[in-house]
């Protein structure tokens, strides 16, 4: 089947934007060491990868409509490889920032590229299963960040790590265009580019999607800040653990996050609100996260409950059918790349706002931001998704 080895391609290149996110947490004690970065700096530099993938939502997803996902996925995948080849060679705070929005601009659009495969190539009733395995397979660039970048760190420093990734990038690139076939797009559009592009803003803000919006505004950014950025330093810092403990125990956490996405999605046939089920699985992960700034200390329980944040919010990628039946007629690629928006401006305000809190309050002080953030977004989702009885 021509859908295999293409969707095999942008699992490999969904993979390279997992391991790209979540590098910071395994380099930045060396990053902080070599640069003289507080952990605000720190935040506010490695959030520019955030920021690149929110840059990157609405032209991504307006490329994919009007070029398909082949030409798409392999221009992002140059950006992305430049990033992160610039990441590896940056002399200085400010390349450094450059580089990570280079990346998360290049690998803004490539899970996007995927769901476009999926709805041209397979019958409609494989969508959702897809849209939950991807980020299950992709969970290999989750492993990547954890043990085997710790072990590159230890043995040639930091700057080794995001090398790895660029020639893996370069790899991406070229199975992307090997093997993902060049779809035409359903329907050519006749309107201006900045007609399309505001399009996505104004679902964004349109009723069926607020309450969508929402949730991923505050809940992929408090999984991945923590996977991605504190857990390493809070692993460190707190418990005492070294390097290559630090990777292994980010490694598990990995696993769990690679694994939720693909039990929610089989979850959802078998329950009556994916809404109520999304909503109650996100204020439980609030309650786990706030528990590390409140009561933590100690490894095993410290551990437990950063997993227990992965797996629940693992619930996010119900998001996407959520969306699709909420999407207008001919909407649905917009739609999903507002909701994807939402993720991603959640992460470029959140993240640098908890290295400032870190910078008060310490580590628990940036954990307890996004456990507040994570209960109120939650509650506010369940309010908007009410049924009237």
């Amino acid at each position: 089947m021509t859908a295999i080895p293409a969707l095999g391609a942008l699992v490999g290149a969904v993979s390279l934007s997992q391991w790209a996110r979540t590098l910071p947490a395994v380099i930045a004690g060396g990053v902080m060491g070599e640069f003289g970065l507080s952990e605000a700096g720190l935040a506010a530099a490695t959030a520019m990868v955030h920021l690149g993938f929110a840059v990157g939502q609405v032209p991504s997803g307006v490329a994919l409509d009007r070029v398909g996902p082949r030409l798409t996925a392999s221009v992002l995948l140059v950006i992305a490889t430049a990033g992160l080849a610039l990441t590896a060679a940056a002399p200085g705070a400010w390349s450094l920032a450059l580089g990570q929005f280079l990346t998360g601009l290049g690998c803004s659009g490539v899970f996007m590229a995927g769901l476009m495969v999926t709805a041209q190539l397979l019958p409609p009733d494989r969508f959702g299963q897809v849209a939950g395995l991807m980020p299950a397979l992709s969970g290999l660039g989750l492993l990547a960040s954890g043990t085997p970048s710790a072990w590159l760190v230890g043995i040639a420093g930091w700057r080794a790590a995001p090398a790895a990734a660029a020639v893996a990038g370069l790899v991406c690139l070229i199975a992307a265009w090997s093997l993902v076939p060049a779809l035409r797009p359903q329907r050519a559009s006749q309107r201006g580019l900045g007609a399309d592009s505001l399009d996505v803003l104004r679902l964004a803000a349109s009723r069926g999607l607020r309450a969508p919006v929402v949730l991923a505004f505050v809940g992929y950014p408090a999984t991945l800040a923590l996977r991605g950025l504190w857990a390493g330093p809070w692993l460190t810092d707190r418990l005492g653990f070294g390097l290559v403990g630090t990777g292994n125990v980010l490694a598990g956490l990995s696993v769990v996050m690679s694994l939720a996405p693909a039990l929610f999605g089989w979850l959802d046939r078998h329950v009556r609100s994916r809404a109520r089920v999304m909503g109650f699985a996100h204020l439980a992960a609030a309650a786990s996260l706030a528990w590390l700034p409140v009561a933590g200390g100690r490894a095993a329980p410290d551990i437990a409950a950063m997993a227990l944040v992965g797996l629940l919010i693992g619930s996010h990628v119900l998001l996407y059918p959520m969306t699709r039946e909420a999407a207008p007629e001919g909407g649905t690629g917009k739609a999903l790349s507002a909701v994807n928006l939402a993720f991603f401006v959640g992460l470029v305000v959140l993240q640098p706002l908890s290295g400032l809190v870190a910078r008060v309050a310490g580590l628990p002080g940036a954990l307890a931001l996004f456990a507040v953030a994570l209960g109120a977004g939650s509650v506010a989702f369940l309010a908007m998704t009410r049924q009237p009885r």
